[in-house]
């Protein structure tokens, strides 16, 4: 589906805006990603952005959420995506355990053979739902095993805290019902995955800080460790980073290839 006509249905809806959508639709399109997944689908805005990106290559969307938060959200992811008609390219997954690690324990043991090898079954994956280092820290070493070489992890919220001004929880989510200690309620639980498990990841090689909002990386064991730090105007067109994006990345591989 096309970004704007997918655009024009999710006006409006949280949690993902316009120019976040494009910027994942165009990296998805870019890339030639099929599989995505998704932790913490929210409203289903995101799924439904990214679902229309890979649609037309026969990709599918999985997002995984927990069926007592999406009983509170409105409108229903189930309604949005609807509205959007790319049912078909996306698979819903609600379950009632305390986090997703433990369906992604399940897809782990799905992919592993009898030789104990986990076969990666995404292309691409993001982060943005419990916000929280336990989960999230657990989260981006077990969907690493899930993602394919040269696949993609984005991290969304990176500035976010239980101790920020505005913050709200989920039933059970708020720092009293987790038991968390002061030192807890304080820092950016995101920044820290993203600072001290991805960026130190021996899978990632290249991540990219963007906005002080979104943690990306990319799985390339192979490849030299690089931070990139991006930033982008709100008024800044999309398919300008884009083409700035890949112009850079066009240089890396040309001083690759002359090593």
């Amino acid at each position: 589906m096309e970004f704007e006509r997918i655009a024009a249905i999710l006006d409006g809806i949280p949690n993902m805006s316009r120019v976040e959508g494009e910027r994942v639709y165009r990296h998805l399109e870019s890339t030639g990603a099929r599989d995505v997944l998704e932790l913490g689908t929210a409203h289903g805005v995101s799924s439904s952005y990214m679902a229309a990106a890979v649609e037309a290559r026969g990709g599918r969307v999985t997002t995984v959420d927990h069926v007592e938060a999406t009983k509170l959200r409105d409108p229903q992811p189930g309604d949005v995506i609807a509205r959007t008609g790319l049912e078909g390219s996306i698979d819903r997954v609600l379950r009632a355990d305390s986090s997703y690690t433990w369906w992604l324990k399940d897809r782990i043991a799905e992919q592993t053979d009898a030789d104990g090898w986990c076969e990666p079954a995404y292309d691409f994956a993001y982060i943005d739902g419990a916000h929280n280092w336990t989960i999230d820290g657990l989260a981006v070493f077990l969907v690493e095993k899930l993602l394919r070489p040269g696949g993609w992890l984005l991290l969304d919220d990176l500035d976010w805290s239980y101790g920020g001004s505005g913050s709200s929880f989920g039933p059970g989510q708020s720092p009293a019902d987790l038991g968390m200690s002061e030192a807890e309620v304080g820092p950016p639980h995101m920044q820290l995955v993203f600072d001290l498990i991805v960026r130190q990841h021996p899978a990632f090689a290249e991540a990219r800080l963007e906005n002080g909002e979104w943690g990306w990386a990319k799985k390339d064991p192979t490849a030299p460790k690089r931070l990139e730090t991006v930033a982008v105007e709100k008024g800044q067109p999309t398919t300008e980073m884009i083409r700035e994006l890949a112009r850079r990345a066009e240089g890396k591989a040309r001083r690759l290839a002359r090593r």
